[in-house]
């Protein structure tokens, strides 16, 4: 290795931030001209865009959950925007991705993506014993926003499950085109059907909520412009199995302003095995979920932090039987698939009346398996519908 090399590449790289400034070069680097753009709350943002407009800015979307748009800026635009006092902070519109782990082919085989022609509870569902309850809660009509890459809304055990969804990328379809939200949606909500398999909370309703693209992989102003939706039609539970390491000014303002309209968002930890919680399940007002194996333990691509350990959980999340977008059926892994077994044991409590998200919050907590002891690796442990319902109050 030629370390005179590595030495005159990183002269060149402090020389660089000297002279260009930090946020110079770093959009030197960026590969996008997307940008998020944040107004003070006082400000007429019709007005500011107006303004926007006439200085030759393409806006992208209006952002209203946080008083801002989504637009493309040249370098020298950007330089401009930020010296304007009236701009609370302008971010890169930064891509998050589904947190998903394909198991192995050999570990799929020809029985698991063929039709099923007889229905099962799969394991994790099994484990979280959501089949205990099924006869004081179903999860019946209550609305679940999944915000993921679409769903397969004529898959066998998802029809008219979906009854309403938004395509915050083109404004076309919410129907699944890469598989993702498909996966997501069928842990949740399948049906009892004699065919293929059940959810955690088999008569509730999901709303598709298409955030991401067929590459798995959508724009922070995408996220923010479902999260609008949502606050719109009057949802109370989000299911984002997405995620990054990068942290957005204005995907935690959105959180925060869901939590303010009494929504949960329940969102995934990540697949990187390392510590470090992905946001937006980092933002401490979401339920940021892990996976857990067969042997209910952690599974070792499961990130962990500080954030799980007062904020989080685990779930079922290796191996897990699912519905595709072909009309078939798969096993997938990762915390993506977890996170929705958290979502469905939430709707199953929200329809025996429970509306205060914290209050929900603290039955899944307190029912898992680690709720006397949480750390930074498993959080309150696995959740156990059977024992959140034990503990609640079902005459409150």
């Amino acid at each position: 290795m030629n370390y005179q090399i590595i030495f005159i590449l990183i002269s060149i790289i402090v020389i660089s931030i000297i002279f260009m400034g930090c946020g110079d070069f770093l959009s030197f680097f960026r590969g996008s001209d997307r940008f998020v753009v944040t107004f003070d709350w006082d400000v007429d943002l019709n007005q500011m865009i107006k303004e926007l407009k006439s200085d030759g800015i393409e806006i992208r979307k209006t952002l209203d959950i946080i008083h801002g748009v989504s637009c493309k800026l040249t370098d020298i635009q950007e330089e401009n925007l930020r010296l304007i006092p009236y701009i609370r902070y302008i971010e890169l519109d930064y891509e998050l991705f589904m947190l998903d782990i394909e198991c192995p082919e050999i570990l799929i085989g020809e029985n698991y993506t063929s039709i099923n022609q007889n229905e099962s509870i799969d394991w994790g569902i099994k484990r979280i014993n959501a089949p205990d309850i099924w006869n004081i809660a179903t999860g019946k009509n209550v609305r679940i926003g999944v915000m993921d890459t679409g769903i397969n809304t004529s898959h066998p055990d998802l029809i008219d499950v979906v009854t309403d969804g938004f395509d915050a990328i083109s404004g076309k379809s919410f129907k699944d085109d890469n598989n993702h939200g498909t996966y997501v949606a069928s842990v949740i909500a399948s049906r009892k059907n004699n065919i293929g398999i059940i959810g955690v909370a088999p008569e509730s309703i999901l709303c598709s909520i298409k955030v991401m693209n067929s590459e798995g992989r959508g724009y922070i102003s995408d996220i923010l412009d479902g999260c609008q939706w949502a606050i719109r039609e009057g949802l109370k539970i989000i299911n984002m199995s997405l995620g990054s390491d990068q942290k957005s000014i204005a995907l935690a303002e959105a959180i925060d302003i869901l939590s303010s309209e009494g929504i949960c968002v329940i969102s995934a930890t990540g697949n990187q095995g390392q510590y470090g919680i992905f946001y937006p399940a980092r933002n401490n007002v979401a339920i940021c979920v892990g996976g857990s194996g067969m042997d209910d333990n952690r599974m070792s691509w499961s990130n962990y932090g500080t954030e799980l350990k007062y904020n989080g959980v685990l779930a079922p999340g290796d191996w897990i039987q699912v519905a595709d977008k072909d009309g078939k059926w798969q096993r997938v892994s990762g915390t993506s698939i977890a996170t929705p077994h958290v979502t469905g044991i939430f709707a199953l409590l929200m329809e025996v009346g429970y509306q205060n998200p914290d209050d929900i919050r603290k039955l899944i907590f307190n029912g898992s398996s680690h709720s006397n002891m949480p750390d930074e690796f498993v959080g309150y442990g696995i959740v156990n519908a059977k024992k959140s319902f034990e503990i609640a109050d079902l005459n409150h």
